[in-house]
């Protein structure tokens, strides 16, 4: 597949969690500036692929990782945690604000748990263009310092994706991000995911065909921890290359 250059790669990907193989031999190289859909059934490993890129699966006790993965051809395995996650943000299949903080701060929260020191300055270009990016600006602009769970769910899941954005990732990982909003805040966070990828690479797990269709350049089928399909969107919605990836398509399973 001829893209633009890649940012991250995986060659032979294993990951296991005690005697259980979760991921098996996934080979996949994600694009700078697309949308990646990641699609499959529950349980075949989409959450567990994009965990491993920004390294929360090792908080999971009994995790062992093989092959190889590398961000910029640096191995993202043997790279400090938290360094990574600094260039891989994550935002999460519920909105997940952190309800003692106000937007202002939600914003800025990477930075105080990194420990990174700014001036108000610093905090406040921050804050605004993090928020301008996730497209919330003009909402908040006059109730930075109220708490981020005042807002409403869609609203809550921009917030958290200014935060992840604040950080000045590389990459963006979303893992199912509108899969607990009604369709009006669906839509804007399809319309913002659209906008994002001039900015950030992002690599998106969803369980929603059409939205996979709609928003992604490059779309990956996993089924049961296996890497069956890996092609541009239209590719994959028009010409699949493998039974298993039209029998998912048309719902005959998943």
């Amino acid at each position: 597949m001829k893209e633009n250059k890649s940012i991250l790669d995986l060659q032979n990907f294993n990951l296991h969690i005690n005697e259980h193989h979760i991921l098996k031999d996934i080979d996949i190289s994600f694009y700078r500036k697309k949308v990646t859909a990641i699609m499959g059934p529950s349980g075949c490993g989409k959450s567990t692929l994009i965990r491993s890129m920004n390294r929360l699966n090792d908080l999971i006790p009994g995790v062992k990782f093989g092959g190889q993965m590398h961000l910029y051809k640096k191995n993202l395995l043997e790279m400090n945690p938290i360094l990574v996650r600094r260039k891989v943000g994550m935002v999460f299949q519920r909105p997940n604000p952190f309800p003692t903080m106000s937007i202002y701060d939600n914003v800025l929260a990477g930075y105080y748990l990194n420990g990174i020191k700014l001036s108000k300055q610093e905090k406040e270009q921050i804050v605004m263009d993090s928020l301008q990016k996730a497209a919330l600006w003009d909402e908040v602009k006059d109730n930075l310092h109220r708490k981020g769970t005042f807002l409403s769910g869609g609203q809550q899941q921009r917030l958290c994706i200014a935060r992840a954005l604040a950080m000045n990732p590389k990459i963006l990982l979303l893992d199912e991000p509108t899969s607990a909003l009604d369709p009006k805040a669906t839509a804007k966070i399809e319309e913002l995911i659209i906008e994002l990828k001039t900015k950030v690479t992002i690599i998106m797990v969803t369980h929603n065909i059409g939205q996979a269709s709609r928003i992604s350049d490059l779309t990956a089928f996993l089924y049961l921890g296996e890497l069956i399909e890996y092609d541009r969107t239209e590719t994959i919605f028009t010409n699949q290359k493998h039974t298993r990836t039209e029998e998912y398509l048309t719902r005959k399973f998943g």
